[in-house]
């Protein structure tokens, strides 16, 4: 039996996900509710939720754009291409994460903190208002009250100091 997901027109059969959507009736010459099913070649949820995402626009797209009516086969070649172009970009990425990326790595974690708190303070602070995050300073004493650790302050200034450079009027 097929699962639906929240994705419309996204369908899980086992464990593979397919996408079925209605040929639009101003396209070609077949039965009304003819309907294109084609297999994803995925068993990954997320990755299935982002192409079939990416299908149902190009259908979509076709509906609101396209002057000139296309056959099934037509669609239904046009849909496998995009599929497959999504499956190459996502298997593309899959590999720059696993060759760049360390999500688990604790230290990359606390540089994007960092970086986080830096743009906390100008989003709370402006740019009318230089910090320097020394003791006394408001930006020091609110990173404080929210629990930031003294050992992270000196690299959240250098951050702060960045965006600050960047976003200052001149």
């Amino acid at each position: 039996m097929a699962v639906r997901h929240d994705v419309e027109n996204l369908i899980r059969r086992g464990n593979i996900f397919y996408w079925r959507a209605r040929v639009p009736t101003r396209f070609a010459p077949s039965r009304p509710g003819s309907r294109l099913s084609l297999s994803l070649h995925c068993s990954d949820h997320k990755k299935a939720q982002v192409i079939g995402r990416k299908l149902n626009m190009l259908m979509a797209e076709l509906k609101m754009k396209s002057k000139e009516p296309m056959s099934k086969q037509q669609l239904q070649r046009l849909c496998e291409h995009e599929r497959d172009v999504m499956l190459l970009h996502l298997e593309d990425a899959a590999i720059a994460a696993r060759r760049y990326g360390r999500p688990a790595d604790i230290e990359e974690l606390e540089l994007d903190l960092e970086n986080g708190w830096a743009y906390k303070l100008l989003a709370m602070f402006g740019i009318r208002q230089h910090l320097t995050l020394r003791e006394g300073c408001n930006g020091y004493r609110y990173l404080v009250a929210n629990g930031v650790p003294a050992s992270h302050i000196p690299a959240i200034t250098t951050n702060y100091i960045e965006l600050y450079d960047v976003r200052r009027p001149r």
